[in-house]
């Protein structure tokens, strides 16, 4: 555990093919184990743009960016298959 300002704060290194392979599952393995949804990667200024690949900045925007329509698109009523359709319709390439 380490201190972020004022607050506590726990930093996990998870292997995976990529970052979002890492993250995916360590946040449904705590999610199954304790109830939490980890909705956060820390990750400030995500207006704030970087291409360096899928393990870098751009990627933690990313991870942060779904991890938080994952948490509030149940609350508005859609789905994680009206999210996924959403994606996948919505993407370029």
């Amino acid at each position: 555990m380490v201190r972020f300002e004022a607050y506590f704060s726990l930093r996990c290194e998870r292997r995976g093919a990529t970052l979002l392979d890492a993250v995916g599952p360590l946040c449904a393995e705590i999610r199954a184990e304790h109830g939490l949804l980890m909705t956060d990667l820390g990750i400030e200024g995500l207006w704030e743009w970087a291409s360096d690949g899928t393990d870098g900045r751009g990627a933690e925007v990313v991870g942060q960016l779904l991890l938080m329509a994952a948490e509030r698109g149940p609350l508005l009523g859609y789905s994680l298959d009206d999210l996924v359709r959403f994606l996948r319709t919505a993407a370029v390439g």
